[in-house]
């Protein structure tokens, strides 16, 4: 601190003070940096748009992909939940005891079963009858 004692530290400071606020009161240093700041602006929001731009184009194109695949899944969810709101109504409205009930939706689900094996081996015997008289093997 001693240093700061002498005139002519004193007056350096004091000089660069009012440099410093000549500087930070020219209009044309601030019309500069303006200048500069909206350029750079402008550079960043078209790199921006730009980015956006190509990201809604692939967003665009991944849903027009995926809406061809699509179309098919919200009947089918519609059907199966209409399907199981009918059984959970037919079952609270059943003139049947639930004993009775059970055991008459488990004859129906093994029923459902034979007959869906059933058409699974005459499938198997006939791709292998097929298959037997293609080849000249009977």
């Amino acid at each position: 601190m001693r240093g700061l004692n002498r005139p002519g530290v004193i007056q350096k400071w004091g000089r660069m003070a009012l440099k410093c606020g000549l500087l930070l009161t020219d209009a044309k240093l601030w019309e500069s940096l303006g200048g500069q700041l909206r350029d750079q602006a402008d550079d960043a929001t078209d790199g921006i748009r730009e980015r956006y731009e190509d990201t809604a184009d692939r967003l665009t194109r991944a849903r027009d992909a995926y809406q061809g695949r699509r179309d098919w899944v919200t009947p089918a969810v519609s059907f199966v939940g209409g399907v199981g709101l009918g059984a959970g109504i037919a079952l609270l409205l059943a003139p049947s005891s639930g004993a009775e009930t059970r055991s008459a939706i488990r004859e129906k689900v093994v029923d459902l079963k034979n007959r869906a094996q059933d058409a699974a081996t005459e499938s198997t015997l006939y791709r292998s009858a097929v298959r037997a008289s293609s080849t000249g093997t009977d």
